[in-house]
């Protein structure tokens, strides 16, 4: 039976009023906004569980509510960029985080993203896209432009950072007032920009924000935070960016110290009633030696808490006695590094690690600076050989520093992996010293010895366990696993320096199999 064809040998075909499935179309603009999705850090938001919690009640209360009121002056303000500058550790991230909550309450924030370098969210092409994403989620006239924006051209999310805020920001908020939208006045708050990956990347950021302010293509008006490092001072202090931007300055300042001790003793007295310690607990004199000890830093005082509360310790009250044993002999820092003091108790946090676990320790916190690894614990208990318990085990004796979450390590400052990185400052805990040579000679180990036995077949039984270190660890497949030792590998080959030793190693015949395999 031939096969019939309506439009057989038809010329010049005019249809007239055609017919389109709503429902297809429907769907499709909702993928627009999935495609959004796919591309944010939806960890970055301020309501995630990732970022540090507000203010302690009743401290910071000079900055939040001059930021608060710069945010609800309206449209009449000459300053539409507030830039919170100042150095590690003295509190930044909490005001941004206490500030984004009283926005939100007032239904003025727009989106708050928060940079990360430990915890590996410092991609910039994902800053607008998380920002864009998050406002949409609360302005539907704006999300609907998006949908049909995104679901035309994909490639929004892709392109360089000033076509992305045009094609995001720009052109659909200009639609919006073409449409006689309401378009409320909202904040943007960014905190940690100097963690954003790349000096030219954050540079750019505040660029495109200031040009836009300048020619008054969007209502958003700008909190930035960061440390003052010297080209986002550069940046800011420019004559586009400073005649639209109001800058406030954080200091390590002494001045604090009454904020810091309700903090210190309204916690400490909540660690005290869960241990059920009798009172007086803390003395007064330890106190006052704490607040000392702090010199103004409210992340040191933050961490101590951490480590007084630590549930997997022997208990506070000695936990607390390794905090004051500090005070002896501590020396001042400089204004140049402000941090010199919290140094000597991340060295006490290393110190106090049992010796058994020390290595284990020191090479999950390895893995976090692995790019393709993105702290995701799977990974890295997979690298290593570790079970769940065991993983678990190591990190609790990081619990003043870190925590473990789902299947994330999350760093609670940068300071602490600055300081892990740094030889001067970790000496022989340094993640680039022992450590570090030591599981890429392991590294090393597994891959020559899995081509080297011509038994070896890919991905076979005798294949994964040389590749894997603990063969009964069933996450993820083989593949996975040895590429994510290549992966491992290279990293620490490009990172760390090579002696004789481990040079003549990596040249072996055999070792050029790894390709093959």
């Amino acid at each position: 039976m031939a096969e019939h064809n309506t439009f057989q040998g038809a010329r010049n075909i005019v249809i007239n009023n055609p017919q389109f499935n709503q429902t297809q179309i429907s769907q499709a603009e909702k993928r627009g906004l999935s495609t959004l999705l796919g591309a944010s850090i939806p960890a970055a938001a301020y309501d995630s569980s990732e970022n540090p919690r507000h203010c302690h009640p009743g401290t910071r209360l000079r900055y939040i509510d001059q930021i608060v009121t710069w945010g609800l002056k309206g449209s009449n303000r000459n300053h539409r960029i507030f830039w919170l500058k100042g150095p590690a550790g003295v509190g930044k991230s909490t005001i941004a985080q206490s500030c984004a909550e009283e926005f939100a309450a007032r239904r003025k924030l727009a989106a708050a993203f928060s940079f990360s370098r430990p915890n590996q969210r410092d991609n910039s092409q994902r800053l607008f896209t998380s920002i864009s994403y998050q406002w949409a989620s609360k302005h539907k006239p704006y999300a609907e432009i998006l949908k049909s924006t995104i679901h035309d051209d994909p490639t929004i999310i892709d392109k360089e950072l000033s076509h992305q805020f045009h094609h995001l920001f720009v052109i659909p908020l200009r639609e919006l007032i073409t449409n006689r939208e309401d378009i409320p006045e909202c904040v943007v708050i960014i905190d940690g920009l100097g963690e954003c990956t790349g000096v030219a990347a954050q540079q750019t950021i505040v660029e495109i924000v200031a040009e836009s302010i300048r020619n008054c293509t969007a209502p958003i008006i700008w909190l930035f935070c960061s440390r003052l490092e010297p080209h986002l001072v550069a940046t800011f202090n420019s004559p586009e960016v400073s005649a639209v931007t109001h800058q406030e300055e954080l200091t390590v300042s002494r001045a604090v110290d009454n904020e810091i001790a309700k903090y210190l003793i309204d916690e400490l007295a909540r660690i005290g009633r869960e241990h059920d310690l009798p009172l007086p607990w803390p003395r007064e004199r330890d106190i006052g030696t704490l607040i000392n000890l702090f010199s103004g830093l409210f992340i040191y005082a933050n961490t101590v808490v951490h480590f007084i509360g630590d549930r997997n310790s022997l208990g506070p009250e000695g936990q607390l006695r390794a905090v004051l044993a500090l005070s002896t002999s501590v020396t001042k820092g400089s204004a140049e590094y402000p941090l010199s003091e919290l140094d000597f108790f991340y060295l006490l946090i290393m110190q106090r690690i049992p010796a058994k676990i020390l290595q284990t320790v020191q090479w999950i916190l390895l893995t976090t600076t692995i790019p393709s690894f993105r702290t995701l614990t799977r990974l890295n208990r997979q690298l290593l050989g570790l079970s769940s318990s065991e993983f678990r085990t190591a990190c609790r004796t990081l619990h003043s520093v870190m925590k473990v979450e789902d299947d994330k390590i999350i760093f609670y400052h940068a300071s602490f992996m600055d300081f892990m990185r740094d030889p001067q400052r970790s000496k022989q805990f340094c993640l680039w010293l022992g450590s570090g040579f030591v599981l890429r000679t392991d590294l090393m180990r597994r891959l020559r010895a899995a081509c080297k036995n011509p038994d070896t077949k890919p991905y076979s039984k005798f294949f994964r366990v040389l590749i894997r270190a603990d063969s009964s660890n069933d996450e993820g497949d083989d593949a996975e696993a040895y590429e994510n030792i290549i992966a491992a590998f290279l990293f620490l080959s490009f990172t760390l320096p090579w002696d004789a030793t481990s040079s003549i190693a990596l040249v072996r015949p055999g070792f050029k199999d790894v390709a093959d395999l």
